[in-house]
């Protein structure tokens, strides 16, 4: 009787917490399954962007609209080029990662300023976040300059 109750028990706790992370999955899936990588690489950086601004990320792509799920693959880049590891072999790494996913490698304004927000936490200085971005796009985007 005793483990009837208990199994009752971690079926619950185990329903409960897949009802309480389904948008959080569905977001982390969705981006993924655009970019083309595993799930762990947006979720180390939704821990690093703090409770609130993780959870404003994910509203803003759990409902699945593409522009906001494109917007959101930038944040990974930059997350992962910017703040993790900027070294060459990262970023032409990351940038063709957005590539075969078919969006365009420039980093814009708006891009930077949608990862400040999000990493408002890490206090990300705008004027090294500028920096980064006019090197990146003059250094691997140069085509792209033309």
């Amino acid at each position: 009787m005793i483990w009837i109750m208990i199994a009752a028990l971690v079926v619950v706790f185990v329903v409960g917490y897949w009802i309480m992370t389904a948008d959080t999955r569905k977001a982390n899936d969705s981006l993924a399954s655009l970019l083309k990588i595993k799930p762990v690489y947006i979720d180390s950086m939704l821990l690093e962007m703090g409770k609130r601004q993780s959870a404003m990320f994910i509203r803003s792509i759990s409902g699945g609209y593409a522009e906001e799920i494109r917007k959101a693959a930038y944040i990974v880049f930059i997350y992962h080029t910017f703040i993790k590891d900027a070294s060459d072999e990262n970023i032409t790494h990351w940038r063709n990662v957005l590539v075969r996913a078919h969006l365009d490698p420039m980093l814009t304004s708006e891009h930077a300023e949608l990862a400040l927000f999000y990493f408002a936490e890490l206090d990300i200085e705008p004027f090294e976040l500028a920096q980064f971005r006019r090197s990146y796009n003059e250094t691997f985007n140069q085509i792209h300059l033309v």
